[in-house]
């Protein structure tokens, strides 16, 4: 699953990947592709549901380490139980 923020935080929308039994998309829902570039990642892993309560923190973190680029959107990929990859995409890293 993933979390696709849109301008900073102020658009939420909650996603999957397609998988092959989806073809046709029967349940006429909107898709998207995820525009590439370079992103800076921040791992979480802890126990849930602990570990959802730092996302917010990891995102300050990101956002204070590059420029953002505000076209793109910021994400959270749930890989497992207890592992959040947080994404910021940036246009550079500050020094």
């Amino acid at each position: 699953m993933l979390g696709l923020l849109y301008g900073g935080r102020h658009v939420y929308r909650m996603c999957s990947v397609r998988v092959e039994r989806d073809v046709g998309n029967p349940l006429d829902l909107d898709e998207t592709t995820i525009p590439g570039g370079a992103y800076l990642r921040l791992r979480l892993r802890g126990d849930v549901p602990e570990v959802y309560g730092q996302i917010g923190e990891a995102f300050d973190v990101l956002f204070g380490q590059a420029e953002h680029d505000p076209t793109r959107p910021s994400t959270e990929s749930y890989r497992r139980e207890g592992e959040i990859d947080c994404l910021v995409p940036i246009v550079r890293q500050l020094e």
